[in-house]
């Protein structure tokens, strides 16, 4: 009787790859075309025909790696045996990265019981049973590995050639743009946002600062770029976590009054990566071209408004400082990151400005928050949790040994066990021996011989119980924290608050007020009364 599959059909197509009346890639690539190449397939083979079938599409994702939504999906459902058995065009669609591709199909997929067919390729690891799938398929992959990152090179020089020509390259048009309905490559003017960054300007060259001009726009319940793109754009992921409150911030106005994009000017490629597979990007010359499409500012005004611009710009030369709460330290409310300051006496603090220009709002605006004061309550919370995490470490450690112990003394207790068996099993045959040479009578070998049975069964029965016992052992979560226990064990002395030593343990402080503070935790929080919040 044939085996009963549950079909996954993995389809994938890259951006390098599209199809979509532009791309340069065989129509057999497309999305369409692979979905009935397979199904073609499947149904042309009687064992595979009836079987039921899920598709998993993931449309312009690399296969260079496997962050993929559809492939992590299928892949869940594989690990719940939901599917056992994937079918693919070929490797490539699969993967590109060899090395990857070959533990899948050498380790993952015959560990979890699943056939993997990829046609083009004419494998299917139901003919190698036992063993790998040779030279054949792990040149093929190497082939894939290297094409891949040929392509990447020629599409990135691709595009860098279109940027020099004053083609726009980015998926998303920028805010008071939208990409041109029937010239690719270019962009067209959003009349509603134009009239948004219109104002903006013209609001600059009345002698309005940015703070003034994110005040009014929120006054008058204009919607953020943000808001904005989600609006028009629902299903996109982009923005999808933004607030629905209405709140311009003045780095927002100053992007805007910053962008050269808004003069017809187009400005690419500021950042490049340090190699294919890096990710990695560096500052790099940027590419300008101008008059690529219809502006909304003219350049006159465009310099014009520079000048509301806080310093002409901001200082490149200007030195970072790690201090200990740098990038953790956030508004209660909005959930923002809180801008640190110092006042005249050298004192720092911390204030939320995300709202400051918002009257509606229940931000502590203009509330000064001591970084002193914020790092005692975090250093106390900090040595709290080491303490108790240490406590638990200890404890533990003292379980896993006691579960050790225990699965020992079941080892023990399985070894003497059948040691006694094999001694029975001896005396069982050394009793036939005396009764068929006539040494003892028919009755006391009966008798002798299932007393040593009993013992025999006894032990069994003992040994089944000690195998259970090591199983359900076994099965125990481990208790301990390997990451935890080492990141205690290298802050163990630490006597100040440090940024090491608060990045190590912390995600996220959340200020509502001095007297109550909310620490979010990388690891299990425990800190008992509550949760997280030091007061």
């Amino acid at each position: 009787m044939s085996k009963e599959y549950n079909i996954g059909i993995y389809i994938r197509l890259s951006m390098a790859d599209e199809d979509t009346g532009y791309g340069s890639k065989a129509e057999s690539d497309s999305i369409g075309n692979q979905r009935m190449l397979i199904n073609r397939f499947l149904d042309n083979h009687l064992e595979l025909s009836h079987c039921q079938r899920s598709e998993f599409a993931d449309d312009g994702y690399t296969g260079t790696n496997f962050h993929r939504p559809q492939f992590t999906q299928m892949m869940e459902k594989v690990k719940r045996g939901e599917i056992n058995l994937i079918c693919v065009k070929d490797f490539s669609r699969f993967s590109r990265d060899y090395i990857e591709t070959g533990n899948y199909l050498e380790c993952t997929f015959p560990f979890m019981g699943v056939r993997f067919i990829s046609i083009n390729d004419g494998y299917d690891s139901d003919d190698y049973k036992g063993t790998t799938g040779g030279l054949e398929v792990v040149m093929r992959s190497i082939i894939y590995a290297a094409y891949s990152k040929d392509l990447s090179v020629k599409t990135t020089s691709a595009k860098i050639q279109m940027m020099k020509q004053g083609k726009y390259v980015g998926g998303y048009a920028p805010y008071g743009y939208v990409l041109h309905p029937t010239i690719r490559n270019k962009l067209a003017v959003d009349p509603e946002a134009a009239d948004v960054i219109r104002r903006i300007f013209r609001e600059a060259l009345e002698g309005s600062n940015t703070s003034q001009i994110a005040r009014s726009l929120n006054d008058d319940g204009i919607p953020t770029p943000g808001q904005y793109f989600k609006s028009k754009h629902p299903d996109k992921k982009k923005f999808s976590n933004m607030s629905e409150k209405i709140s311009w911030e003045t780095v927002m106005v100053y992007n805007i009054l910053k962008n050269l994009v808004y003069t017809g000017t187009l400005v690419s490629r500021k950042m490049k990566s340090c190699g294919v597979g890096s990710k990695k990007r560096v500052v790099n010359e940027p590419i300008i071209v101008e008059g690529t499409h219809e502006a909304i500012i003219s350049k006159e005004d465009f310099e014009l408004a520079q000048k509301v611009i806080r310093g002409g710009g901001r200082n490149p030369t200007r030195k970072q400082h790690d201090y200990p709460l740098k990038g953790l330290v956030r508004c209660g409310n909005c959930k923002r990151a809180m801008t640190r300051r110092k006042n005249k006496a050298g004192i720092r603090y911390f204030q939320c400005i995300h709202s400051v220009n918002n009257g509606n709002t229940d931000c502590p605006v203009g509330r000064s928050f001591p970084e002193m004061d914020i790092e005692k309550v975090v250093f106390h919370a900090l040595t709290q949790f080491l303490a108790l995490a240490q406590k638990e470490a200890i404890q533990n450690r003292e379980v896993g040994d006691l579960r050790k112990s225990a699965i020992k003394e079941c080892a023990d207790k399985i070894r003497t066990l059948q040691k006694q068996n094999e001694q029975h099993k001896a005396s069982k045959l050394r009793l036939y021996e005396k009764y068929a040479a006539g040494s003892i009578t028919k009755e006391a070998y009966i008798q002798q011989k299932a007393a040593a049975d009993v013992k025999i069964a006894e032990n069994d029965g003992a040994i089944q119980r000690s195998h259970e016992r090591m199983k359900e052992l076994d099965s125990e979560t481990a208790c301990s924290d390997e990451k935890l226990d080492a990141v205690c064990e290298q802050y163990a002395d630490c006597k100040a608050l440090t940024y090491e030593l608060t990045h190590a343990f912390i995600s996220a402080v959340y200020i509502y007020d001095l007297d109550n503070i909310e620490i979010v935790w990388k690891f299990k929080d425990f800190l008992t009364t509550s949760e997280g919040e030091a007061k």
